[in-house]
Formats: C-alpha cells, structure tokens, sequence
C-alpha cells in the first residue's frame, strides 16, 4: 500500500511510524524546520485530566507510551486543576468519570489543598484535582518529534521537503491530511471542509526573587485561566485570556502581561510578589470549530487527523495508531466517533 501523509509535525511522524512496516510512506512538509508548528511551541504536557471519555483514553494510552516505548525524559511532576464555586458539578463529574477510566486523579477539598500546596490562595477556590504518582507532567516536544522521525527514516519513510499541494497524489491508496492548523487549507484543495482554525495562544517566561519551586505540578487554575509550571531557572505561564482568532502571525501579545501578573500574584502571592517577564514565545492551537475535540476521520481514501486543540503532542501516540488502523482496515484499539467529521457536539471543557 503507498501512503502519502501532507504534513511532517508531530501527528504525520507518528502515523508514518505506525505505518511504515506495512506501508510505502511518503511525508511532505513545506516547513522542514516547523518553525510554526504547533508541537514545537507547545509547553510539551502530558495528562488525563479531561472531561470527555475518549480524550481520556488516549492520554492514558499515550502516557504509557511514551514512557514504555520510547528514549524521551518525561518530567513527572503531575497536573493540579483548580475548580472554582462555580464549577463544583464539572469537577466531580470529570474527576468520577477519569477514576472509572483508570486514571489516578485525586481530589483535594479545600483544606487539604492548603496543606499540600501551601503557596496557593485557596480564598475563591472549591478544590483541586491532582497526580501525585508521577502518572502526567511534560516531555520536551522535539524529542519526541526527532525519536519518531528517526525510526521513519530507518524504515525507510521518505520525507520530502514542499507543500504536498504541489505534488501527484494519483498512485497513493491513502492520502492523510495530517496538517495542524493548515489543514482546512490543505483539504479544500481534495474537495472536503475539515473545520480547523489557528488559535493563537502566548506563553510567557517568568523569574521570580524567590528559590524556583522545582517539583510544582502544572498548576491549571481553571477558575481564571492561567497555567504555570517551572521551567530552568523560572516558570512558564499561559492564560486563555490572550488567546487570539485572528492572529495572522507569532508575534507574542505582551501587552496581557501586566493582567497575567496581576492573576499570578493573586493566587500564588508568595511566589510571583516579585515576577519579571524575561521572554515569551506564541503558537497555534490547530482547534476544532466543532467542539474542542479532534477530526479523525476519511472521506474514501481521504483520511484526515486535525484539530488537537492543543492535545496533537500529548495525544500524538495514539492517533498515529488509530490512523494506521483507519488505514489498514483494522479494528480501531479507540472509540472515534466523537471525532468524527459529522459529530454532534461534545465540548471538552479542560482546554489549555
């Protein structure tokens, strides 16, 4: 079977390996150096903590993976979700629905979560939920990105440099659209609508006068938005609040610094009293305009794996299985249909 894959980041290097030994695989990228691909600039997070069953399934998967299967250091400091008062019912529907699925998600009242992370103002906040059995953290994205790359090329994967628009496709049994942000882009020109935006998200590196709290989790305080966890000598921070639609470039929106500061402060004042922005960098979420949840799907020999919204690292490992398997006629190890193209919605809430 000859497989042409239109896209060389991270989803296209994975569905290539779990195709190369029953497949001729070919993978185009018009940008061999991914200066703005999504997995390049991402903070590299590994979790279960969802609110949708499948997007908990290939985290577990994933994890597993990536720790069992692969050369790439995974830094397991955990995931802790903060809930405010008005997300009591999120928090106890996800947190039971991750436990029924094998996760190891723990949940903290509010005292508890004062004892145990005692640089946190818990004032506005009902719980959290956290990992403390090293089971989420983050890797670093280029080595995972280079592990997959290197074994395609020793099975014989050629990777060629250009924008797979531009080449005959005609002898290939399956095309796979494996484009990020692009790939509404790259479909139209196959005839088919894949409903994907760039979303553009900014991510600030931050110092502190204090010791960097080395072992913190990524803390995700869903209450108002902001994310951090260490990174070197300071912290890496995100906030949903300067998130852009219609960013047509990665410069990075510093002017949200001053409000992402002032968030920070508030619930870690210990820490962040005496915060400087040092850098920062912008990336694309490749996001569903459905419902936050991936596109896997075909169209005949069409097939299409977009859409991450932020989870195409994270979740690299088992997509490139289920692709294959879409591939192959194979019987699918994941339940898709709330990837499919014609879904109903079903809005994953833990989006970061």
């Amino acid at each position: 079977m000859k497989v042409h894959i239109i896209g060389g980041g991270i989803i296209g290097v994975s569905t290539a390996w779990h195709l190369c030994n029953d497949s001729e695989v070919l993978v185009y990228e018009k940008d061999p150096t991914f200066s703005e691909s999504s997995f390049a600039r991402s903070c590299g997070g590994f979790r279960s903590q969802y609110f949708t069953p499948a997007n908990i399934a290939m985290s577990l998967y994933s994890i597993d993976f990536i720790k069992n299967n692969t050369d790439v250091d995974f830094t397991n400091n955990g995931y802790l979700m903060l809930f405010g008062v008005d997300q009591i019912k999120d928090s106890e529907y996800s947190y039971s629905l991750q436990r029924s699925l094998g996760a190891t998600t723990i949940s903290l009242d509010k005292e508890s979560l004062s004892k145990k992370f005692n640089y946190i103002d818990t004032t506005d906040i009902h719980c959290g939920c956290v990992t403390l059995d090293g089971s989420e953290g983050w890797i670093d994205p280029v080595s995972l990105h280079s592990w997959y790359k290197s074994l395609c090329l020793s099975s014989g994967v050629k990777f060629i440099d250009g924008d797979g628009r531009d080449f005959d496709h005609t002898e290939a049994d399956a095309i796979i659209i494996a484009s990020g942000c692009w790939s509404n882009e790259v479909g139209k020109h196959f005839g088919i609508n894949i409903p994907v935006h760039g979303h553009k998200h900014t991510v600030f590196n931050v110092n502190t006068s204090k010791p960097v709290i080395h072992d913190m989790p990524l803390i995700s305080d869903l209450h108002t938005g902001i994310y951090v966890r260490p990174e070197g000598d300071g912290y890496i921070v995100g906030y949903d609040g300067n998130s852009d639609w219609d960013g047509d470039d990665l410069v990075p929106n510093y002017n949200s610094w001053d409000e992402v500061w002032m968030l920070l402060y508030n619930r870690f004042p210990s820490i962040f009293d005496e915060a400087k922005m040092v850098g920062a960098w912008a990336g694309y979420y490749d996001s569903s305009t459905i419902d936050n949840n991936a596109i896997i799907d075909n169209i005949g020999n069409i097939y299409f794996a977009t859409g991450f919204t932020g989870r195409g690292l994270m979740h690299s490992p088992a997509v490139g299985l289920t692709m294959s398997e879409l591939v192959l006629n194979k019987e699918l190890t994941f339940d898709i249909n709330n990837y499919r193209l014609g879904r109903s919605p079903n809005i994953e809430k833990y989006v970061i």
